[in-house]
C-alpha cells in the first residue's frame, strides 16, 4: 500500500506525540477534540528505529480499527528533533539514543494515508496557537521544559520556522560557564544540559558539590526528586538552589526576550506543568529587563499541546500562521 492510497476527507486525524520519555497518540478533530487517546513509554533499550516505527504502528492499531482509517485525513507527528528537512525523520536526536528515525514512510506505508511530521515544539506551538493561550497573540513564544527544552516562535502572526523548521532550539542557548556542564548534545553551558529533566538531578548534585553540601542518605536520580528536595530544604537567600535554577532559567528566557520580543511566553512540558511554583517566580526575577518583560503563563492545555499540534498539520503544512514545511 501507497502512501495517498487512502485518504479520506473526515476532519479528524491522528496525532501523534512523540517525545523522548513517552508516545501519545490520539483520535484529533479538526475543532481540537480529542475523541481517543493512547499513551505508552519509550523503552529504554533501542537497538534500531524500528522499535520506535512499530511502537507508534502498534498503538495507532489499538487506536483506530482497520475499517476507519480510510476515512481519517491523515497522520500529523510532532516528534523530539531535529527533523530532517525533508521531514521524513528525526536525525540526531539528543534526548534518544539514535543517529536517524524514519518515519513518515513507514507510518504512509502501513496506513496508506498522508503523513506530515513536525518538530515537537512546532506542533506544540501550533497547539497553543490553535487551541490555548497563543490565541490571544500575534507575536508569543512556546517554551517547553521537559525531558529536553524546545520553543516555538510566532511573529507578527508568522510562524518562525528556519532553513528546515527546526527553528526555536533554545536547550541549547549558552546560559553558563561556571559549571560548564556537557548537554546531550556535546556542546558545554548549554540550558538542556542543566534544567531539562534529564539532567536537572546532575546539575542539584554539581550544585551540593560546589557548596560543600553533603547529600543526603537519598540520592537524587529524577527531576521530581530534585523538587522534593528544594520543598524540602529550602535553602535561604540568594544561596538555595532555587535560586541558582532560576537564574540558569531567566538566563535562557532572557535571550527569547531579547531576540523575539514577544508580549507572551506559554510555558509548556512535566517540569513546568509540576513545579510552576518554583520555576515560573525565580525566572520573573532574575530575567533581564533590557526589553519590556512578557506576560509569563503557563499552558492551559494539561501538556497536550504537542498532541493538538500534530493534529493541526496532519491536515497540511500550511497553517493559518504560515507553512511549517
Amino acid at each position: 500500500m501507497t502512501i495517498g492510497d487512502r485518504t479520506g476527507t473526515s476532519g479528524t486525524a491522528i496525532a501523534v506525540d512523540l517525545g523522548a520519555t513517552n508516545l501519545r497518540v490520539g483520535l484529533v478533530t479538526r475543532a481540537g477534540t480529542i475523541e481517543r487517546l493512547q499513551t505508552a513509554e519509550i523503552p529504554h533499550d533501542l537497538p534500531d528505529e524500528g522499535i520506535i516505527t512499530g511502537l507508534i504502528i502498534r498503538t495507532i492499531q489499538t487506536l483506530v480499527p482497520d475499517r476507519e482509517i480510510g476515512a481519517l485525513a491523515g497522520i500529523g507527528i510532532g516528534a523530539a528533533g531535529p527533523v530532517n528537512r525533508s521531514h521524513t525523520a528525526i536525525v540526531h536526536p539528543p534526548n534518544i539514543a539514535l543517529d536517524i528515525i524514519p518515519l513518515s514512510g513507514p507510518l504512509g506505508d502501513e496506513f496508506g494515508l498522508p503523513v506530515r511530521l513536525v518538530n515537537d515544539c512546532c506542533a506544540g506551538l501550533l497547539g497553543e496557537a490553535y487551541f490555548g493561550e497563543g490565541a490571544r497573540s500575534r507575536n508569543f513564544v512556546y517554551v517547553t521544559i521537559s525531558t529536553g527544552i524546545g520553543a516555538g516562535i510566532i511573529a507578527n502572526g508568522n510562524i518562525v520556522s528556519g532553513r528546515d523548521g527546526n527553528a526555536g532550539e533554545i536547550g541549547h542557548l549558552f546560559v553558563d560557564s561556571g559549571y560548564n556542564l556537557t548537554c546531550g548534545c556535546g556542546g558545554k553551558g548549554h540550558w538542556e544540559g542543566y534544567a531539562s529533566g534529564r539532567f536537572l538531578p546532575r546539575f542539584y548534585r554539581e550544585w551540593q558539590k560546589k557548596r560543600g553540601i553533603v547529600p543526603g542518605d537519598r540520592e537524587i536520580l529524577t527531576a521530581g526528586e530534585v523538587f522534593s528536595a528544594m520543598l524540602e530544604n529550602p535553602g535561604s537567600g540568594e544561596d538555595d538552589f532555587a535560586c541558582e535554577l532560576g537564574r540558569i532559567n531567566a538566563r535562557g528566557i532572557s535571550d527569547i526576550i531579547v531576540a523575539y520580543n514577544p508580549d507572551t511566553i506559554v510555558f509548556d512540558g512535566s517540569v513546568v506543568l509540576k513545579n510552576r511554583d518554583l520555576i515560573i517566580p525565580p525566572i520573573e526575577r532574575y530575567a533581564d529587563r533590557y526589553l519590556p518583560m512578557p506576560r509569563l503563563v503557563v499552558s492551559g492545555l494539561a501538556g497536550r499541546a504537542p498532541l493538538l499540534g500534530a493534529s493541526v498539520i496532519a491536515h497540511g503544512y500550511d497553517t493559518r500562521f504560515g507553512s511549517v514545511e
